[in-house]
């Protein structure tokens, strides 16, 4: 993720954006501690870590043109009909935090806050179900 300009930090901050207080919760200080013992602990996770990775693949597949059906060009507008990372995203969050991290993912897909806005098409939706599921997670 590093070679994407992805850091624990950066990912904090986008969950932060996100995160709306609740006093049982704690401050957006608080917050931040827990969810990066939360990240920290989700990377330790292979399943987590393997649908990264394969969302870190199909990002270089796309990139070079190798998805079948698909050119680089259109690739890099982020096509409606290219849904698999989409689906990746929403597995991902889904395997963290169980079926209410569904309805996260979709805010951060539809908003966009932080580092997903500069991420590639499929990268944006890794990283969104990523942070959606440690944030509900945490939250719950």
């Amino acid at each position: 993720m590093a070679k994407e300009g992805i850091n624990l930090k950066d990912l904090i901050n986008t969950a932060l954006e996100m995160y709306i207080p609740h006093p049982k919760l704690g401050t957006k200080e608080e917050m931040a501690r827990k969810l990066r013992e939360e990240f920290k602990k989700t990377f330790q996770d292979v399943n987590v870590c393997a649908l990264v990775i394969a969302g870190l693949y199909l990002e270089e597949a796309g990139k070079k043109g190798l998805i079948p059906g698909l050119s680089r060009e259109e690739y890099r507008k982020d096509p409606v009909h290219l849904i698999a990372d989409e689906l990746l995203g929403i597995q991902i969050a889904q395997y963290i935090a169980g079926s209410r991290a569904l309805f996260e993912f979709e805010r951060f897909d539809k908003k966009k806050p932080g580092i997903l806005k500069g991420l590639p098409p499929v990268m944006d939706d890794v990283i969104g179900g990523l942070i959606a599921g440690v944030l509900v997670k945490v939250c719950s």
